[in-house]
């Protein structure tokens, strides 16, 4: 029987506070599997000028940071972007079907995060003029690496738009969360594109076709966390 707070972390009228920046960043799947998972959720915008006083208040002293806001009346809080995406996978039924499905989808999960966390960590402390030559290594060695991976095992299952079997997985929103991202950054020399890359951009296609991530993309929050993107990061 489960009791305190593994009973509330259960619980469906939760309701997901998830504090981050205001802007995709590292947090475009976690937002994307709230949406999709259709359970209570709202995003805090954590402003840049209020950060120097509110990271103390963080356990690691970053964001994003997922708080439960339970009926009783008790806030649940969980760091860690892996840690929060395997929390809301799980609660979604987004970690396959079994435990072996399960690890492949976190392997899959990982492999995307740890490339577009190491773009996205390199760049923010970087001085503006280093960065170029920094993005032009990134897109000649780390990059292509993801690339052929993914679309290899992609391909492997069949292209169908998802790593593992027929159904959607974290893994997949993962990946699809940063593609536009990955065109964005490649500019006018492609390495992610329907015709370069149809398995990975089949995930792509896949994810919106869902009806909840077509809506949320429409929205002006979306675009304006797109434009903030931009002009943060470039891409």
């Amino acid at each position: 029987m489960t009791t305190g707070n593994a009973q509330l972390c259960q619980a469906k009228d939760n309701v997901h506070n998830l504090i981050y920046f205001p802007f995709h960043g590292l947090a475009g799947c976690i937002r994307t599997t709230l949406i999709v998972s259709g359970e209570p959720y709202k995003f805090t915008n954590m402003m840049l000028k209020e950060w120097a006083t509110a990271k103390e208040l963080t356990p690691f002293g970053h964001v994003p940071l997922l708080r439960e806001e339970t009926k009783c009346g008790k806030t649940l809080e969980l760091a860690e972007i892996n840690t929060i995406e395997h929390f809301l996978a799980k609660r979604a039924g987004l970690l396959g079907k079994d435990e072996w499905e399960e690890h492949q989808v976190k392997m899959y999960l990982n492999s995307t995060h740890s490339t577009i966390s190491f773009l996205i960590h390199s760049i923010v402390p970087m001085p503006k003029e280093d960065r170029p030559a920094f993005l032009e290594k990134f897109k000649a060695s780390k990059l292509p690496q993801w690339v052929k991976h993914h679309e290899k095992h992609l391909a492997a299952n069949g292209s169908n738009g998802h790593y593992v079997g027929d159904q959607l997985t974290i893994a997949d929103i993962k990946t699809a969360s940063v593609i536009e991202h990955v065109v964005r950054l490649c500019g006018d020399a492609p390495q992610v594109s329907e015709e370069l890359t149809p398995a990975i951009w089949a995930v792509k296609t896949n994810l919106e076709k869902n009806p909840k991530y077509q809506e949320w993309r429409a929205t002006e929050q979306y675009q304006q966390y797109t434009a903030t993107n931009i002009g943060f990061f470039g891409f």
